[in-house]
């Protein structure tokens, strides 16, 4: 019972970042550092489930948003498709990558769940 006791103990020492001033570690030590070591990770966890959820709900916005502008320009191109065959600017594509969208916009362009997803995105 001890030896598995220790062969646990050593399995642990291995998992457990441990500090450079210490050589020998007493098994309360190991084990604090282990809790501190388990709360980080818990911590990073936590964290990146959070931008997990921002970016979902980025993907979400922007996948709403992409289909808003296509819908957009089908409609300007059966407008445009009744004998005008000149590209104008308005007809060029626009890169949205590094748009920020204000409040104003937001009501002008999206539903209630595309505002709710822009604003969760900024906070």
């Amino acid at each position: 019972r001890r030896a598995k006791l220790r062969l646990y103990l050593e399995q642990l020492k291995q998992l457990v970042p441990l500090g450079p001033d210490s050589t020998r570690h007493t098994t309360l030590s190991l084990l604090k550092r282990a809790k501190m070591h388990i709360k980080k990770l818990e911590e990073q966890d936590r964290k990146a489930l959070n931008i997990k959820e921002q970016l979902q709900r980025e993907h979400r916005y922007l996948k709403r948003r992409l289909e808003q502008l296509s819908v957009q320009g089908m409609e300007r191109i059966r407008t445009d498709s009744m004998g005008s065959t000149i590209s104008t600017d308005s007809e060029q594509e626009v890169d949205i990558e590094g748009m920020e969208f204000t409040p104003g916009e937001m009501d002008s362009i999206g539903s209630a769940s595309d505002a709710e997803d822009h604003y969760s995105l900024q906070s």
